[in-house]
């Protein structure tokens, strides 16, 4: 019986593993045909820090089963507007030094934001609308609507708008989480949201 379990076990850990493994090739095939090697490899690390990052907040192991960015949709559906980004800032400051330079200031900018009573100006760091990932997501993903209308928010505002804040997974329909260009775009939003609220750089 014991050993019936465990094979059991070894079968769903084993077919996750290969789940996980499948879909990082079919993300690094989809990449490929428009970006080179070193972007690709920094878009994945991307998406590996926000999912380890995910994995730890839900005290999930790597062996788990569960997916830990359907678990965020769920966390965030029954929590917003209240919840936490479960992001620790300097381990996504060492995420940047990781990540390829041409890609980084492709994807991202810098720009100045006010906070406090004082209104104190602070550096921002700010996701570019223009920029080639952007662009690549709003052309693979035309038919999925919570992509579009966010790409379609994000350039008529120029930057993050204040109804995008913190709101994103929870308006995204279960079933949908194992979709590409979705996690993806998780992955930048979550990040870029993450910094600008715990950034403190000052001017």
């Amino acid at each position: 019986m014991i050993k019936r379990i465990l094979i059991i076990t070894l079968l769903v850990v084993s077919s996750f593993q290969a789940y996980s493994q499948l879909m990082k090739e079919e993300i690094s095939k989809s990449l490929s045909a428009q970006f080179n090697n070193d972007e690709v490899e920094s878009i994945l690390l991307c998406m590996d820090f926000f999912e380890n990052e995910l994995r730890t907040f839900f005290n999930l192991n790597q062996e788990s089963e569960e997916d830990p960015i359907g678990m965020f949709i769920e966390y965030t559906e029954g929590n917003y507007p209240d919840f936490e980004i479960p992001i620790d800032f300097r381990a996504q400051q060492d995420l940047y030094q990781k990540l390829n330079t041409h890609f980084f200031y492709q994807t991202w900018g810098y720009g100045l934001l006010k906070r406090g009573e004082d209104q104190t100006t602070y550096i921002s760091l700010n996701l570019k609308t223009d920029g080639p990932l952007l662009k690549y997501l709003k052309k693979s993903s035309k038919k999925i609507s919570v992509i579009k209308d966010y790409l379609n928010t994000l350039k008529a505002a120029g930057d993050i708008s204040p109804s995008m804040v913190g709101s994103m997974a929870s308006f995204i329909p279960m079933g949908y989480e194992k979709n590409l260009e979705l996690r993806i775009l998780l992955t930048l939003h979550y990040l870029t949201l993450n910094d600008r609220n715990k950034r403190r750089d000052r001017m």
